[in-house]
């Protein structure tokens, strides 16, 4: 009886023992104010997407910051492209799951369908109660919160908002002393733009070793950066017809036109023929021997004094035999899938306060310029000036703190934050450039919509299959592995056979649904 009498106060010993041993339960080694955000430290495990600029983030200063600050540290499982994409697409399927998703490229599939699963965890209460910043965010901008709430009403993740003149269009650059040796103008049709590439590799303006006119990371980029010409403005394949109708641009006439021009470059090796295998690395290491570039030229080409970017104009819209109208592709300063918390997490409000940081200014500004005095210094006048280490450019030293350079994290980046970028008249003459030449001309393919559970496994099901056997059919047909004229019609009845018509379907409801809530 004694025995039965005591146990309740050996529970009650050792619940109290838990919660001073060891890793505190969340309550009790939280504050829902101020700093450090818990008062013992903790570790999670973070998933994201690296750049390939970037060191490992175990050294970033960001992360060290914010571990003073938060007491808060983080074990890093980073991969970098398709890499990291695989890497993320088997933690959610078999549940090896992280603790957070930061500059985690999550899709509105990915939060929808794992959300609903409970993998993904909602968010919206822990935003009313420990994210007062971004609560603030979404409280003067309603359309922030209905772009990231799911058809179920909850929100799974959390955005990036960048109003970077630079993040509105895909940019594609032209090498300008190039244009100046040959005195000739920029392309304003398709047709003189292939005569441009001829001359750059014929003529040799920069007098390289070996001349490379056009190249791209990969396809997808060559194609974001040109096929609007054609007349598509798409996204991941997908866009409105103006009709309403939702089509797939991958069998519509302007894209075999778009193949065919492609396959000609490609033949002609006025098209990089090592586009569809080189590494990263071996693409960028090639700029100063290229003339038109889809990727920063001070990424490319690692020129240190910055003034030299004006040697790079942009590529403008140009018309075609399909496109009597100058076309580019628009692109939503909402930025879905930055950040989210797993159900893995034992720690969520401390989580989500931790992410909140960088909706404050000081949060934006410690993520996208790094550590003050390293990276960046303010000047008299309130602006941040960018710093570059020895043999580097800002960029690169800038990437070395700053997780926002080169990675999708949660940041605010508005105008009047680069409106504060001083000492940088190069920037500005940049984003002049992109306003008069690319802005005119952008067109939004999709609307940001979220598809229901039965939608996305429509999608689901036929998604994978659909991009695999048209990506190796890009490259066929590019390349000439297989012939675009004899090969077209058995590629288009292919992908109407793999389920077209239902996956469209799946796009078309959750268009006509977002139509209709306009």
């Amino acid at each position: 009886m004694k025995n039965r009498k005591l146990l309740p106060l050996i529970m009650t010993v050792v619940l109290c023992a838990t919660m001073t041993i060891g890793a505190l339960p969340v309550l009790a080694n939280f504050n829902p104010t101020g700093y450090p955000i818990v008062d013992e430290p903790i570790t999670l495990e973070m998933m994201a997407r690296r750049s390939p600029i970037q060191p490992v983030w175990d050294d970033m200063g960001y992360f060290q910051e914010m571990e003073k600050l938060t007491n808060i540290k983080f074990k890093f499982r980073t991969a970098a492209g398709d890499d990291y994409t695989q890497a993320k697409q088997l933690a959610l399927a078999s549940m090896d799951l992280p603790d957070l998703f930061f500059g985690g490229e999550l899709t509105p599939n990915d939060e929808a369908d794992f959300g609903a699963q409970g993998i993904l965890i909602p968010l919206e209460d822990l935003i009313d109660q420990y994210a007062p910043n971004f609560k603030k965010l979404i409280e003067e901008n309603p359309e922030i919160k209905a772009s990231i709430t799911a058809p179920d009403g909850h929100i799974y993740a959390l955005p990036g908002i960048d109003q970077n003149i630079t993040s509105k269009t895909p940019i594609m650059w032209l090498n300008g002393k190039w244009l100046e040796a040959l005195g000739v103008d920029k392309p304003e049709t398709m047709d003189e733009f292939y005569e441009l590439l001829k001359a750059f590799k014929e003529k040799n303006p920069g007098n390289v070793e070996e001349v490379i006119p056009l190249t791209a990371a990969n396809a997808s980029e060559l194609r974001l950066g040109l096929l609007a010409n054609f007349g598509l403005v798409q996204q991941d394949g997908i866009y409105v017809d103006d009709n309403g109708k939702v089509q797939l641009a991958w069998n519509q006439p302007e894209f075999k036109e778009y193949l065919k021009f492609m396959n000609r470059l490609y033949s002609e090796q006025l098209l990089d023929n090592q586009m569809f295998s080189h590494t990263w690395e071996q693409f960028v290491a090639k700029g100063k021997q290229v003339g038109v570039l889809s990727t920063w030229p001070i990424v490319m080409v690692g020129f240190h004094d910055v003034t030299e970017a004006m040697n790079y104009p942009v590529l403008p819209p140009m018309t075609s035999a399909t496109n009597p109208t100058k076309l580019t592709v628009e692109m939503s300063e909402i930025r879905r899938g930055r950040a989210a918390i797993t159900s893995k997490n034992q720690y969520p409000e401390a989580t989500m306060r931790w992410i909140d940081h960088a909706y404050s200014e000081e949060g934006t500004i410690l993520a996208r310029l790094g550590i003050e005095g390293k990276t960046f210094v303010w000047n008299e006048d309130g602006q941040w000036i960018l710093l570059a280490d020895e043999g580097l450019s800002t960029t690169q030293t800038n990437a070395k703190h700053a997780p926002g350079v080169g990675t999708n994290v949660p940041m605010v980046l508005t105008r009047e934050f680069f409106e504060k970028e001083g000492g940088n008249p190069t920037i500005l003459a940049i984003y002049e450039w992109i306003s008069e030449e690319l802005i005119p001309y952008a067109k939004l393919p999709f609307p940001l919509v979220y598809f229901t559970e039965d939608e996305i496994d429509v999608i689901n099901q036929y998604k994978m299959d659909i991009d695999t056997y048209f990506q190796q059919m890009e490259a066929k047909f590019i390349t000439g592995a297989e012939s675009i004229d004899k090969g077209w019609d058995k590629y288009v009845r292919t992908l109407n056979g793999i389920g077209l018509a239902d996956y469209l379907e799946a796009y078309q409801s959750a268009y006509d649904r977002w139509a209709k809530a306009q």
